[in-house]
Order: C-alpha cells, then sequence, then structure tokens
C-alpha cells in the first residue's frame, strides 16, 4: 500500500481572474458569497505571542514628542500626582484605596527621579 505525500495544501491563490472576484447574486434577497482575503499562509501560521503584541497595546500610537523632554516629563507627573491626590481625596473605599496606591507609585517616581538628579549632580561635581 502507498502512502501519498502529506506536504499539500494552499499557501497561496496564484490564479486569480477578474470573474472570480464577482459572485454577487442578481436577486436582491440573497446574502452576498463569501469572498476570501488574501493573506500568505506565514501570516496565519507565526502570529506574534501576546509577549510581543502587549507593548503595541500597553504603548500609545502617538505621544507628543515634547512629553518626553525630561522637564516635560517631571511637570507631567507633578500635575498628575496633583489630580490623583484631588480625586482621592473625593473618593471613598476601593477608590480611594486605588487612588492613594497610584499615589504611591508616583511618589516613588519622583523619589527615585530626585535620586537620579543627585546623583548626577555629584557625578559633575566631581
Amino acid at each position: 500500500m502507498r502512502i501519498k505525500n502529506l506536504d499539500t495544501g494552499i499557501e497561496s491563490i496564484s490564479r486569480w481572474r477578474v470573474d472570480d472576484e464577482f459572485h454577487l447574486p442578481d436577486e436582491p434577497g440573497q446574502a452576498a458569497a463569501y469572498l476570501p482575503v488574501y493573506r500568505p499562509l506565514h501570516e496565519v501560521l507565526n502570529r506574534p505571542t501576546l509577549d510581543e503584541r502587549l507593548p503595541d497595546l500597553l504603548q500609545p500610537a502617538a505621544v507628543d514628542p515634547e512629553l518626553m523632554e525630561p522637564a516635560r516629563l517631571a511637570d507631567a507627573r507633578v500635575d498628575v500626582r496633583t489630580l490623583l491626590a484631588q480625586h482621592a481625596a473625593a473618593a471613598a473605599g476601593a477608590r480611594k484605596t486605588a487612588f492613594e496606591r497610584a499615589l504611591d507609585l508616583i511618589d516613588r517616581d519622583l523619589l527615585l527621579d530626585s535620586e537620579v538628579r543627585a546623583s548626577l549632580a555629584a557625578l559633575f561635581r566631581g
């Protein structure tokens, strides 16, 4: 008994005619036929993992370039801390706890920022 080759399948559509694109019925009551979207097999089988997709999901699509300047970033942190403090004062229960935890994170970040600035100043002094 002979076994057939197992490495068969569709990798891509190589013969595409203009007539293949139009399968719409003449009567208005029927649904349109399924038209396949062309994607190479490699894109389908090698999808990015969650670790590869997560940074794209967490980072904003467009970041204001001025925000990346250290002085503006420090000002933004102070403004965010002020807003979080106002919301924490107005909230109660679990929301208050969440705002206070966020405040703690911002405070630690500001403390690290001041330590980095002090260390840089000490390095420049020699």
